[in-house]
């Protein structure tokens, strides 16, 4: 970068004066310039900044190509647009934030803009069906980058990137996890190098923040509380010892046993019930009392930590299912004495007035922070309806509080969700002081731009290092700020307290001992074969597969684009993927297959699918069709003979994502290399009007589909028409070249021979 001045950033391409000079984030833009970094900065401290400054430089270098910026979110992607917009010395229309409200018909001129701000999932389709080009890409911003894992978009974006010989990757998170194995796995998923790590307590950072002050409050719980948790106790320990009598779990103690363990010996039960010769009736009854046993947890949770009314809440959920079709596990659990008798105390204490006492040492802590001068108060609480009993709680107080409460988008039950406008529109009053008190769920942790507090309420707690740091770094930005931890002495509350800051530490000696490795070479493996073949033949021969429009976001297609295939996003009404004029697939998870066969859709589809393609083919994708419901092995067995020999359409078995995608893409590279047929949708209802009758005529022709069709037929007024043009006169048409006028002409003049 250029020298700067004394302070602000002189750049050419960074407005003047619009950023303020602070030597921790030139230090850190820097090194990012020089390979791939991950950022880890706290929350407030200007991870934007050095992703606008490295952008900068980048577009410097490289005048000819382009910046992206990804981010999780609708409301990130635009708050990072506006904040690029605020100190990048570029035209205005070089910017473009493209989401999911844009119409992907829209979306191929605006990856043409200099600076273009984007969901991942929405790069990553566009990216796959060929709209998006990172050749073209100087630098590639992942906000939030803690996200990078398992099948999330940010793994297979950056996959793609990393091939590209001068691309560069700026990762950005306020924690990246709480363990070395968590962090490596963040730079190996993002092909990062270079890990930069403040804190702050970090010498270069200290100078720019106030500084936090960080206090818990223990309240006592009355008795009626325990009373009501021994109740769920008695059931939970109940039906663990009878999973360790079947021997899926080791311990019955409540103490010992977590959710994690309870999922592991639902998975172990599965398996157990895949043996032709086990008792299944025994092992069924010990899966759904485990599965009750989830929601005891959560009851005791929520006892504990919310209080009787999200207590009643939730079973009064619970109650709403068994009016439809109740799950065996939720029938068991609220048909049972003890819970009676625990969420009739419940009721009881509530109805006698009685309410968890956190609620009046937040109504102190409040009062306490007004009187010392404070503006604007943030409540962190983990449950919706909390939130708005706290909100109606403390509107009512007499010593003027003003709160409003900020929660996703998505309405449960009557509790309506905010719009992102409706959002926007309370952070904006938040800011203003409209509201002098925000209470906010999880949403309000991650990334949104909230204004500067002076104090963060923590109402309850959260076993999580990465929303510990997120919630706490809400203050202390600028001036001093204050952190106040609510937790109910003896319970939940005070372990996930402490369990967090031990993740806190050891994610800050993560940091300091960590070495990023990009992934290692390895002995190529078929998949990696096959795609060094798609990529040397002639562009002409490239595969096409038509998919589903369904299956747009699953990992067969990330897979799939891995091999060079042009993907053609199609609704449609039978198959999953179209890989010739004659071979379909219907593709079925483990879980779907069982779930068709229940409720009939299986057979249906099945049959649409022999009557239609030629070469029909059943998918299934899995370990295990036993483990995906409580079905009888029988049953399961009876459909797949029935697909076989009643319909005699082939079954075939794949375990993972990538081995279906190789499986699709080695018979659509035979079938269009080898057999030259091209892929052709095939509908399963005849056409009923005239036009619809012409068009499903003319789609029927080589390489013809129905907008094509509808093309020809709109040029030559007619199908006897379209079957007497010349090669020249097709030629004219949009969309028909020569390759496909010579092979209509050769459909359609050459003489029938009948063959064997």
């Amino acid at each position: 970068m250029n020298d700067l001045r004394k302070q602000f950033i002189d750049h050419p391409l960074v407005k003047e004066k619009a950023i303020e000079r602070r030597p921790y984030q030139e230090t850190i833009a820097r090194s990012c310039c020089k390979e791939n970094s991950l950022v880890c900065l706290p929350t407030g401290l200007g991870k934007t900044i050095i992703a606008a400054l490295v952008s900068a430089e980048r577009l410097r270098l490289y005048p000819d190509k382009k910046v992206v910026v990804l981010a999780p979110t609708r409301p990130l992607v635009l708050q990072h647009y506006k904040a690029f917009q605020d100190v990048i010395q570029l035209d205005p229309s070089e910017f473009v934030a493209v989401t999911g409200h844009t119409p992907p018909n829209q979306r191929a001129d605006h990856w043409s803009r200099k600076i273009i701000f984007s969901t991942p999932q929405v790069f990553m389709n566009d990216l796959i069906v060929g709209r998006v080009n990172v050749s073209e890409v100087a630098l590639i911003v992942f906000d939030e980058a803690h996200r990078a894992t398992g099948d999330y978009a940010y793994t297979f974006v950056a996959e793609r990137y990393s091939e590209e010989p001068n691309g560069l990757t700026l990762a950005l998170t306020a924690s990246p996890g709480s363990s070395r194995e968590s962090i490596e796995a963040i730079c190996r998923n993002l092909f990062v190098k270079n890990v930069e790590a403040r804190s702050v307590s970090s010498p270069d950072v200290e100078p720019f923040i106030g500084g936090i002050h960080v206090e818990w409050r223990k309240v006592a719980l009355p008795k009626v509380f325990f009373e009501v948790r021994m109740h769920f106790e008695q059931f939970f320990r109940e039906e663990l010892r009878s999973a360790k009598e079947t021997g899926v779990i080791e311990s019955a103690s409540i103490e010992k046993v977590k959710l994690k363990e309870i999922l592991q010996a639902r998975e172990n039960l599965r398996k157990m019930m895949a043996d032709p010769n086990a008792p299944i009736e025994k092992l069924r009854r010990t899966s759904v009392g485990l599965y009750a046993c989830i929601h005891t947890i959560r009851g005791i949770e929520l006892l504990e930590t919310q209080g009787f009314a999200t207590l009643r809440s939730y079973f009064d959920h619970l109650a709403e299912r068994l009016k439809a079709r109740p799950p065996a596990s939720v029938k068991l659990l609220l048909q049972d004495s003890r819970i009676k008798k625990a969420l009739d105390l419940s009721d009881q204490a509530s109805s006698d007035g009685l309410d968890h006492p956190k609620i009046d040492e937040l109504a102190k802590i409040l009062h306490n922070a007004f009187l010392e001068g404070a503006r604007r108060v943030i409540v962190f609480t983990n449950y919706r309806a909390t939130s708005s009993k706290l909100v109606a709680v403390l509107n009512n107080l007499e010593f003027g509080i003003s709160a409003a409460r900020l929660v996703g988008q998505m309405s449960k039950g009557e509790d309506r969700g905010l719009s992102q406008k409706e959002q926007t529109n309370v952070l904006e009053d938040f800011r203003k002081g409209r509201y002098n008190v925000l209470v906010a769920t999880q949403i309000g942790e991650e990334g949104l731009d909230i204004i500067e507090c002076d104090q963060v309420v923590f109402y309850d707690t959260v076993p999580s290092a990465i929303r510990y740091i997120q919630r706490r770094g809400r203050t202390g930005r600028k001036g001093p700020g204050k952190v106040t931890i609510l937790m109910s002495a003896g319970t939940r509350d005070e372990a996930y307290y402490w369990i967090a800051r031990r993740k806190e530490r050891m994610m800050a000696e993560a940091l300091r001992q960590i070495t990023p490795t990009t992934k290692e070479k390895q002995q190529p493996k078929l998949e990696e074969f096959m795609r060094r073949l798609s990529a040397v033949r002639p562009p002409e021969d490239k595969v096409t597969i038509i998919v589903d429009s369904r299956e747009a976001g699953s990992p067969i297609i990330r897979e799939l684009s891995k091999f060079d295939v042009k993907i053609d996003l199609e609704t449609l009404k039978i198959g999953d993927f179209i890989l010739s004029d004659r071979v379909a697939v219907e593709k079925k998870t483990t879980e779907d297959f069982t779930s068709s066969m229940i409720d009939g859709r299986l057979f249906t589809q099945v049959m649409n699918l022999k009557s239609t393609y030629q070469m029909p083919i059943v998918l299934v994708e899995g370990e295990s069709l036993y483990s995906a419901r409580e079905v009888r092995p029988e049953a399961v067995m009876g459909a797949l003979v029935s697909v076989l020999i009643d319909y005699d359409v082939p079954i075939v078995w794949m375990r993972t994502p990538p081995e279906t995608a190789l499986f699709l893409f080695s018979i659509a590279r035979r079938e269009q290399l080898k057999e030259r047929r091209e892929p052709k949708i095939r509908a399963e209802t005849k056409p009923e009007t005239l036009s619809e009758s012409q068009e499903f005529i003319i789609a029927g022709l080589p390489h013809v589909d129905r907008v094509l069709a509808k093309r020809l037929l709109k040029t030559f007024g007619s199908v006897e028409r379209v079957f007497s043009a010349s090669e020249e006169e097709l030629q004219k048409v949009e969309g028909i070249g020569k390759k496909i006028s010579e092979k209509i002409r050769k459909i359609v003049a050459s003489k029938y021979e009948e063959t064997s």
